[in-house]
């Protein structure tokens, strides 16, 4: 079992033109919120975001809604990043 208190949670809307992805803790506190748009350019502003929340060697949890395939594209960055 994993303690859920070592990670941040981000959940992504994802659209066609832009994402909007929720950062929060365990404890269902939102921490922040970030809009970018839908370019793999513009993902890294994400892992900025979600980094200033991973205090203590806190790890990431992503969680992309299934949406038409608009999220493809960034499902297949944050896969690169974690291999």
């Amino acid at each position: 079992m994993y303690d859920k208190t070592k990670f941040i949670y981000v959940g992504l809307d994802l659209h066609k033109e832009q994402h909007t992805a929720v950062i929060m803790d365990c404890f269902n506190e939102k921490l922040g919120e970030i809009t970018f748009q839908n370019k793999p350019s513009e993902f890294g502003k994400l892992i900025t975001k979600c980094k200033k929340y991973c205090t203590d060697g806190k790890g990431i949890v992503f969680a992309l809604e299934n949406s038409y395939g608009y999220g493809r594209a960034l499902a297949a960055f944050l896969f690169r990043r974690e291999r």
